[in-house]
């Protein structure tokens, strides 16, 4: 017998909040090429070496996670729920993680840092033992989700949401920091950006 496929229909409700989360999200859109960063150059030029580097390279982790979650984590929960609108709200979640914010953080790097630096950077991330094996456990949860199999899937659900709570905001520690002493303000509004989308 053929396999019957049907079509996402949203003139019904498949649950009672996948449908809030989808205006939730779609109501705090935004693309990085809306902030404009240069106001902070001049802020970045008065910084030490030491804060540069720290800024940096918490963006850098945060990227990696941000790498991880939209390429890894939230298609591999997608591929295992049922529904399609929850399937288009999670693609809708994935795109934010790696489109957006991944990209927001190689923006502020293109605008502060030389392209040098930058290569450094990602090269630090791959070599750090610490982010890679936050990146593996996280990763080794998702990876561990089979279809059919509730008990892995929640596992995986679960470990979205610790990324998405202590590992992303231990990262946002520092800019946020900076923010708050009115440092590198523009940065630290995509950080505000960023933050107020995943609390959605």
């Amino acid at each position: 017998m053929n396999k019957i496929y049907d079509a996402a229909d949203w003139s019904i409700q498949e649950d009672s909040f996948t449908q809030m989360f989808y205006n939730q999200n779609t109501r705090q859109f935004w693309l990085p090429e809306e902030i404009s960063l240069n106001g902070d150059l001049l802020t970045w030029k008065s910084m030490s070496v030491a804060e540069k580097d720290t800024y940096k390279k918490a963006l850098a982790g945060l990227t990696l996670l941000d790498t991880e979650q939209g390429n890894t984590g939230m298609p591999t929960i997608t591929a295992l729920v049922k529904g399609h609108q929850r399937k288009a709200v999670l693609n809708f979640m994935a795109m934010m993680e790696n489109a957006v914010h991944a990209k927001s953080y190689s923006n502020i790097f293109m605008t502060l840092a030389s392209s040098e630096d930058i290569k450094l950077l990602f090269e630090w991330v791959k070599e750090n033992k610490y982010l890679q094996k936050k990146a593996s456990i996280i990763v080794d949860v998702y990876n561990g989700a089979k279809q059919d199999d509730e008990i892995s899937l929640y596992k995986a659900m679960v470990a979205s949401v610790y990324l998405e709570s202590f590992l992303f905001y231990s990262g946002f520690y520092y800019p946020l920091l900076c923010y708050g002493q009115g440092r590198l303000m523009q940065s630290g509004e995509i950080i505000n950006l960023i933050i107020r989308r995943i609390a959605a």
